[in-house]
């Protein structure tokens, strides 16, 4: 089963967003783990929305 690449890309900003957000809720310290793994994720994030951008070219 293969996910739509505009519903991808949707969810895949909403988790992005969200964990912006989430970010920002738990006040996560500058230099925390907490911190960092939210922006590790967020950057994961960000580079699956370009990855799918270049796949959407393509096709």
């Amino acid at each position: 089963m293969s996910a739509n690449p505009t519903s991808r890309r949707e969810n895949l900003q909403y988790v992005r967003d969200m964990l912006e957000q989430l970010k920002v809720v738990s006040g996560a310290k500058e230099g925390s783990i907490l911190g960092y793994l939210m922006d590790l994720a967020r950057l994961e994030a960000e580079q699956q929305i370009g990855s799918s951008a270049e796949t959407s070219k393509k096709q």
